[in-house]
């Protein structure tokens, strides 16, 4: 295995093994048991880390013939779970699919699902992805289903992160910036005001976000207790189980606030630690694309890293105060099943795309975007340097003459 692929590992077992400390320590005094929400969170990180290592061990050329499957089905998934009687309304909000105390959550499957298809798409021909009819429309047509099907759940949270990674794997695979940015600035300003408007929820929160001690004991409550509890950890924190925020003072301690466990229980040393392995898994991750020697195993890692990684800082924004709530969990540490679990599969996909070429051939259709540094060390041909993070890859036939 190589250094960046351990890497990885190690980042991703960490951040799993600090995330079910403290699920177990937020947990427990609203819990009918002394275990807390610990047992089922162990069930859904067993799943989990199965799909992690199946996919790390599945040939990316696997994935590609099977990716317009993976999103056909996340897309059919989003319509059902919006049929009264088949998705399960919580909060006016209809996103799980529910079975007893199990719940399925398929947008976080179209996680996988969207990056995947641009990557299969784009991948394929890198003179499609430069052009507007074929390369852009498609590409942006794919990205708005998914994007618009999760807001109408709602979900505007998970629709931002699908909207964020989609555009990093078009960008990363082609799609011209000057078909981009321009569809872009018109469609954005319209979403927003729309959302704005549409739902009360996201007025609230914008207004809370703007004077949260407008209404510090109704809906500034929550961000106002978060704060609290990453102030009082101070430094060093107040040690493992000793949070006082966690007892019915905090609303969603567990789950989308955890982070504020974290600083009140392990201190700033805590907070920066959980960032610092956040950093160094997106860092190796990105050497593991750069070096992916398929156009689609390079896109498809770097759209699944992107979205990790913004969620990520999207959770640690809203928790600090610096961005309006927007009910996203922590990745790896926040409770939650389907959420777990495919974020595990998705990193067990970037193992798989590390191996070497001998190990996992590049697929004869893949000409492009992604880089391969061992060309130029063996003097191989190279096109100019891509624009963005990943450089597009070149494999000549045959050394130059």
């Amino acid at each position: 295995m190589s250094a960046s692929r351990g890497a990885v590992v190690f980042s991703v077992l960490a951040l799993c093994a600090l995330g079910t400390v403290m699920i177990y320590s937020a947990s427990a005094p609203a819990a009918d048991r002394l275990t807390g929400d610990v047992v089922k969170h162990l069930f859904w990180l067993g799943l989990g880390l199965c799909a992690f290592a199946a996919a790390s061990v599945v040939e990316v050329r696997k994935f590609e013939q099977a990716a317009p499957w993976i999103f056909g089905g996340a897309l059919a998934l989003l319509v059902a779970v919006l049929i009264p009687g088949i998705g399960s309304e919580v909060n006016g909000a209809r996103r799980w699919f529910r079975a007893g105390d199990l719940s399925f959550q398929p947008s976080e499957l179209m996680k996988i699902g969207l990056p995947v298809f641009l990557a299969w798409y784009l991948g394929r021909d890198p003179e499609r992805a430069r052009s507007f009819k074929r390369g852009f429309l498609p590409a942006a047509g794919a990205i708005a289903l998914a994007v618009g099907l999760t807001a109408i759940e709602p979900d505007l949270g998970t629709a931002a992160l699908l909207a964020i990674a989609g555009s990093c794997v078009a960008i990363l695979g082609g799609v011209r910036l000057l078909h981009a940015i321009p569809c872009a600035l018109a469609v954005l300003p319209v979403a927003a005001v729309g959302a704005y408007f549409k739902f009360q929820h996201a007025q609230e929160r914008i207004f809370v976000f703007l004077n949260p001690d407008a209404d510090p004991l109704g809906r500034g409550y929550q961000i106002k207790q978060a704060l609290i509890a990453l102030g009082s950890g101070g430094t060093c924190g107040a040690g493992l189980g000793m949070s006082r925020q966690k007892l019915f003072f905090l609303p969603e301690k567990h789950t989308d606030f955890i982070f504020s466990i974290v600083g009140e229980e392990l201190g700033l040393v805590g907070t920066l630690g959980v960032i610092g392995l956040f950093l160094f898994l997106l860092w190796h991750g990105r050497a593991i694309a750069r070096r992916c020697p398929s156009a689609f195993g390079a896109l498809a890692a770097a759209g699944m890293l992107a979205s990790v990684g913004f969620q990520a800082a999207m959770n640690i924004a809203v928790v600090t105060a610096s961005m309006p709530t927007k009910g996203i969990s922590l990745p790896f540490l926040s409770f939650g099943g389907s959420g777990l679990f495919f974020t595990l599969a998705a990193m067990g996909f970037v193992i798989s795309a590390g191996r070497e070429p001998a190990e996992a051939q590049p697929s004869p259709a893949s000409a492009s975007p992604a880089l391969s540094e061992r060309s130029e060390s063996k003097g191989l041909r190279q096109p100019p340097p891509a624009p963005a993070g990943l450089a597009p890859a070149y494999h000549s036939p045959e050394p130059p003459q």
